[in-house]
């Protein structure tokens, strides 16, 4: 687009004291020229456009050949700078990742003021040591997994030396470090039932929970096969029958994070 004082090329005067607009169409190129007040002078304005063949849907054609009223009645097709006047292009800025992951923090920012504020317990993250669950935690790609090789090398250590070629049950193939006499007093041992779990909680989150109460012989966490989220219930061994009352007593009806948790003794398999 060009702007020019040049009154050379002035016609009939509109109404409005600015000369009427002319179009030229050279091939695929239009010329239009018009004129416009700008700070308190004429200016005179040609536009050049590109013209082009789209396809468009048999609605949009048929609304084109609608015919004209009121001041545009005797226009010819297409917008007349006299009556309409086209916008500035207006560009569509996409979010990028950083500012989604700006706007996730601010979120979890404020949910955690609101906790604050409601006086309910704050959930511990156990890798950063951050106010928020451990799934979502912005280091679990990296200080995660040295986190789980630690894990993973503390689990080792205990795990019991087996002789080569004997006989290893289905159970404890795959790295558990039950052995048979553990199944075998899984019922004689004092076992309670928590519920009312949230999705996020961990093995991790219920060894902190009951662990000051007493020596911990078992946890299990009842998990989804498919998504690895906790279906809300879990069954704690303790060693010794005083520790697992005590821990009965103490966190039944106890708010963990924004839930109330439920804890009874455990019924015996089979019953």
């Amino acid at each position: 687009m060009t702007i020019a004082e040049n009154w050379g090329d002035m016609v009939d005067e509109t109404e409005f004291g600015f000369p009427a607009p002319k179009e030229v169409i050279e091939g695929d190129l239009k010329k239009v020229v018009s004129f416009e007040e700008r700070d308190e002078k004429m200016m005179k304005i040609t536009r050049h456009y590109k013209l082009s063949k789209v396809k468009v849907p048999r609605a949009v054609a048929d609304r084109k050949k609608w015919k004209k009223f009121g001041d545009c009645s005797k226009d010819a097709p297409g917008i007349n700078p006299a009556h309409s006047m086209v916008g500035d292009p207006v560009f569509l800025t996409l979010a990028t990742k950083k500012d989604q992951q700006e706007k996730k923090e601010d979120d979890m920012a404020d949910k955690v003021s609101k906790i604050k504020a409601s006086g309910q317990g704050m959930v511990v993250c156990r890798i950063c040591k951050g106010a928020h669950w451990t799934k979502q935690c912005p280091y679990k790609d990296t200080l995660g997994a040295a986190l789980d090789v630690r894990e993973e090398e503390a689990n080792a250590s205990k795990m019991p030396t087996r002789a080569p070629g004997t006989y290893v049950p289905p159970a404890i193939r795959k790295g558990d470090s039950r052995d048979d006499t553990q199944s075998r007093q899984r019922d004689e041992n004092p076992t309670i039932r928590v519920s009312n779990l949230a999705e996020e909680t961990s093995d991790k989150d219920l060894q902190d929970l009951f662990k000051p109460f007493g020596a911990l012989s078992r946890i299990y966490l009842a998990k989804d096969k498919n998504t690895g989220i906790s279906k809300g219930f879990a069954y704690i061994t303790y060693n010794r029958r005083e520790s697992a009352e005590k821990a009965l007593k103490q966190l039944h009806r106890y708010r963990y994070g924004h839930l109330i948790l439920q804890v009874e003794w455990a019924k015996p398999s089979g019953s």
